[in-house]
């Protein structure tokens, strides 16, 4: 799908469709629209005037008669009050649009990108949402779907942004441009969540790892199940040992060039499946435990996205990559673990293994001595309990950071809940026979989870981001299909676009 930039004075080509957007309370269509098409504004004013429109949220008006000249037909989107529009509504519009083109077997679909911004939404802002959502709208995972040869398909080939000030065509060029890159970024990490577990273990993600790096020519080293015993990083150890598929940790690096102003180590689950092992889970809904490495998958595309975009910022991301599995081998419930910084930990619940594995990752952060730590992971359920699939869980030890991943998030629409991590809470996981138990009593689960980690944080600067509940949908959204979302990988790029 291609999407430009265009300018009113150089419409020429006829476009399959045209949309405008109008706020509730209007008294008449756009002047833009009459810019770029006085027929279309004229069927649009009559609109208005015979109360067919009325700019209201969510309502349409389409129509292909009358003295319309740049296109086959044309389209009205009310967006509501305008004091009441965020940039939210825009991507849920934008998401909108495409489904329009679609509906109506729409080519080449031209959008007046700036009858879509106003109050806290800017200009520049729409050029950076407009195109993201529609290529994150667009996605689709049905590479495993049969499809009859002549079946109809209704796919937009091009959409063009207009916009009235060419002055400004190389800064909203950039924006586009910028934008693109970021939703194949995101479609790249749900493309790598939504592969069966037969498809994606730890050693083809570990591939997958090193075809985005070469592709964006940033680093990547993988080390296998000998270099992991080897530094007795013992909790992935622990946890891939009732697998025939051998561990993988990943470790990407990206911007060396940088590195004097601070590294930034992220840390991202990769469990490929996870049965819950020995402790194990319930059968329903356990296919949907594939998606049980969406953190790992994440930092790969933060990766990715990051080297294409040139940010000036040094990254390095680790990705702990494991299948759980009740094999013969699997470790037990009150096994007792050495990890690699040397600490012990009593094995409750041999389902709590996300932890045990970023444990690893984490303490092994700190040989490249960053000056910030953020670990992404599908870690618990009672994260899904708190706050269902509406926010993620946000923990720290630097109110600083979390306030900054905060704020991305309320930009992004990526939203961040914080929760606390005092010290009282460590009790529930105090070790009896060892320093740590994995898993508590079951009250306060994503806090204990994150309390457990801490234990492994070698820096002070630490967050973590428990994205369980937002890491896939159960059905159709407006911009995101069934799946895996690739939630997070937006919302750290915001963060890292800003960094200071």
């Amino acid at each position: 799908m291609d999407i430009t930039v265009g300018f009113y004075g150089e419409v020429k080509s006829r476009a399959d469709l045209l949309i405008a957007a109008s706020f509730e309370g209007d008294k008449l269509p756009s002047k833009a629209l009459q810019t770029v098409d006085s027929g279309a504004f004229e069927v649009a004013r009559s609109a208005f005037e015979k109360k067919r429109f009325s700019g209201r949220e969510g309502e349409r008006f389409a129509s292909y008669d009358g003295p319309i000249r740049g296109s086959n037909e044309l389209i009205l989107i009310g967006l509501g009050k305008k004091e009441k529009w965020t940039p939210e509504k825009l991507r849920k519009a934008s998401a909108s649009v495409l489904q329009h083109g679609k509906c109506h077997n729409a080519k080449t679909v031209r959008i007046l990108a700036e009858t879509f911004s106003a109050g806290s939404v800017s200009i520049h802002q729409a050029a950076e949402i407009i195109p993201e959502t529609l290529e994150r709208a667009n996605y689709r995972f049905d590479k495993y779907q049969s499809k009859k040869k002549d079946e109809p398909k209704h796919e937009v080939r091009s959409f063009e942004l207009l916009f009235s000030k060419k002055t400004q065509k190389n800064v909203l060029q950039k924006s586009v441009r910028e934008a693109c890159i970021i939703a194949e970024a995101v479609n790249l990490t749900r493309n790598l969540i939504n592969e069966p577990g037969n498809v994606m273990p730890p050693r083809e993600l570990a591939s997958q790892a090193r075809k985005a790096a070469r592709e964006g020519k940033f680093r990547c080293q993988v080390l296998g199940p000998g270099e992991i015993k080897r530094l007795k990083m013992n909790g992935i150890v622990a946890v891939s040992q009732g697998s025939h598929e051998a561990p993988q940790l990943i470790v990407m690096e990206y911007g060396l060039q940088y590195k004097k102003r601070g590294t930034v180590c992220l840390v991202g689950k990769g469990v490929t499946f996870d049965t819950g092992g020995i402790s194990i889970k319930p059968s329903r809904d356990m296919e949907k435990m594939k998606y049980d490495m969406s953190g790992a998958a994440t930092v790969i595309g933060i990766l990715k996205a990051a080297s294409r975009l040139h940010l000036p910022i040094h990254l390095v991301g680790i990705a702990p990559c494991v299948e759980n599995m009740p094999g013969g081998g699997a470790q037990r419930p009150g096994d007792i673990i050495k990890m690699y910084n040397g600490k012990s930990v009593e094995v409750i619940n041999t389902d709590a293994e996300g932890r045990l594995i970023l444990a690893d990752a984490l303490a092994y952060a700190g040989k490249f001595k960053p000056k910030v730590i953020i670990d992404l992971a599908t870690l618990t359920g009672a994260c899904v309990v708190a706050l269902a699939d509406k926010a993620v869980g946000l923990m720290g030890t630097d109110q600083a950071l979390v306030d900054k991943i905060r704020k991305a998030g309320e930009t992004t629409g990526e939203r961040c809940w914080q929760l606390p991590l005092w010290d009282e809470y460590f009790d529930l996981i105090k070790g009896h026979h060892s320093d740590v138990l994995n898993a508590g009593s079951g009250q306060g689960g994503t806090i204990t989870a994150a309390m457990f980690l801490k234990e492994f944080v070698p820096i002070k600067s630490w967050a973590h981001l428990d994205i369980a509940g937002t890491a896939w949908v159960d059905s159709d959204k407006p911009y995101n299909a069934r799946g895996a979302t690739g939630i997070g990988l937006r919302l750290l790029i915001e963060l890292f676009r800003n960094w200071k």
